[in-house]
């Protein structure tokens, strides 16, 4: 029996206990919410992450690319990017692979299975820093709008538009 079949043997207790892994990163009072329920409108966050663990799964029993893994990563990385976790922390679900892999699978193919786990978390490590930049870009306009505008109130800069205050986009 080659990995991918072994994988798909062994589909819903992997994503199981990945599901959990995942969970048990964030704060044990918020774990527990998250843990409960899978419903979309009690549970939103409990509910994507359940989805994408399943998603990158089916993922790996099929060829991939990084992009298409980025794809799949990028709801649960998203949620993980605008809370207060470290890089590390936001990607350190996917390591938890390992460990599971290690308890599912012979050990003949832990090794084939734990190269697949790094392409996950280089993907993850990947949609993190992109989703990151976002929110940094967006902080960053809605703080020059703001400047721009109260110097709009103070009256100094009558007529000006906003690029005329910023100067031109350098790229």
């Amino acid at each position: 029996m080659d990995l991918k079949q072994s994988l798909d043997r062994n589909r819903e207790s992997f994503i199981k206990k990945w599901f959990q892994a995942t969970i048990n990163t964030y704060p044990s009072q918020a774990a527990k919410i998250l843990g409960k329920d899978s419903n979309r409108f009690d549970n939103p966050i409990g509910a994507v992450t359940h989805e994408t663990v399943a998603a990158v799964f089916d993922l790996i029993l099929n060829d991939f690319t990084p992009e298409s893994l980025e794809q799949t990563l990028d709801p649960v990385i998203r949620i993980r990017a605008v809370q207060a976790f470290s890089a590390a922390e936001a990607v350190s679900f996917v390591f938890a692979l390992k460990e599971i892999g290690e308890t599912l699978l012979d050990p003949d193919m832990t090794r084939e299975f734990n190269k697949l786990v790094d392409k996950i978390a280089l993907a993850s490590f990947n949609r993190f820093m992109k989703c990151r930049e976002e929110i940094f870009l967006l902080k960053a306009t809605e703080s020059k709008r703001r400047i721009h505008r109260a110097f709009e109130r103070a009256g100094l800069v009558a007529g000006l538009t906003e690029e005329d205050l910023l100067g031109p986009k350098k790229f």
